[in-house]
């Protein structure tokens, strides 16, 4: 294999750099130096401008690149009219407020508050839900958006090595993130759990991430079952756990106790194969009830997908013996 400069060039630094490298390709004036790549860096754009409900009308005449604006990742001011702001983010998220802070600083900065902002959240790898980035103004823009840019345009550009790259590390990353399909359980990656969690969620309602903790962390996925239960559910990659969250009660103990009985019964009348926890702890949150290989395999050893979902459908749908409210 080839050597990638994406294999070297892994920090967001480096791909804020390819950035801005592709935004000021779009200039016109580079049609006639490189014109395929004046043509993919004005369909970079042009994704950002329609993701925002604009259309460009004109030529790009100048694309000025500012990195690090106030904090922001890469600012690229367009013909002096509009501001592409990027925040890029690759093994993180958005936090403390910072994409609303860094587009305020857009509308209120003297160099800036005349041009028209649009906020772009820039993610090559899965994330759970895109609602804060919404609600901060951003629009995002994902791998598969870009694949698809680059990918049109890969047979003219056989010779352009950074392009090339580029495309190859996304399309690794994505053959990464869905390899959940084709590797065997015991053989999943941290992208592997990515792809299975992101589209499990297609299918149940619930919330996915890294969890961190002293023995190491791990990937969950939790969501709620129908109202009745007064527990949710959390995989921990390869384990199902059944969790309630301390009520205001002067004995939680109890409460814990109490519940756990209750889900024991139910799991006994409904074939949950659940299993009370080798541990039993109390705090905030407290496991109930857990279950091994939940996973439904194929006759080859590989994931089946749809008997998966089925199988945990079962647990968000199943009516517990005692109501919430006597618990």
């Amino acid at each position: 294999m080839k050597p990638n400069l994406f294999d070297y060039a892994t920090s967001e630094l480096s791909q804020d750099a390819f950035l801005c490298w592709l935004l000021k390709w779009g200039e016109s004036s580079f049609h006639s130096v490189d014109e395929e790549l004046n043509r993919i860096a004005i369909e970079f754009i042009d994704e950002i401008f329609s993701l925002h409900g604009y259309k460009r009308d004109d030529e790009i005449k100048q694309v000025r690149i500012i990195r690090q604006f106030k904090g922001l990742d890469v600012l690229a001011i367009i013909d002096e009219k509009y501001a592409i702001l990027i925040e890029d983010k690759t093994f993180t998220s958005e936090h403390s407020g910072q994409l609303e802070r860094y587009l305020e600083e857009v509308k209120t900065n003297i160099s800036t508050r005349d041009l028209i902002p649009l906020p772009t959240y820039y993610k090559i790898i899965e994330q759970s839900n895109h609602q804060a980035i919404h609600k901060a103004g951003y629009q995002p823009f994902t791998r598969d958006r870009m694949i698809k840019i680059l990918e049109s345009h890969r047979r003219n550009l056989p010779m352009n090595t950074i392009i090339d790259d580029y495309l190859h590390h996304l399309k690794r990353l994505d053959d990464d993130i869905n390899s959940y399909q084709t590797l065997p359980i015991a053989e999943w990656t941290a992208f592997s759990w990515q792809g299975f969690y992101r589209d499990l969620q297609k299918k149940l309602n619930g919330k996915w991430g890294y969890v961190s903790n002293p023995s190491g962390g791990f990937w969950g996925f939790w969501w709620k079952g129908n109202e009745q239960q007064y527990h949710y559910w959390q995989l921990e990659e390869t384990v199902l756990r059944a969790k309630i969250e301390a009520k205001e009660n002067p004995d939680v103990k109890a409460y814990r106790d109490m519940c756990m009985s209750t889900l024991m019964k139910d799991s006994s009348e409904c074939d949950l194969k659940l299993k009370r926890p080798k541990r039993i702890s109390t705090g905030k949150n407290m496991t109930i009830a857990y279950r091994e290989n939940y996973l439904q395999l194929q006759e080859n050893g590989l994931l089946d997908f749809e008997k998966t979902v089925f199988e945990l459908e079962r647990y968000g749908q199943y009516k517990q013996s005692v109501k919430s409210e006597d618990i």
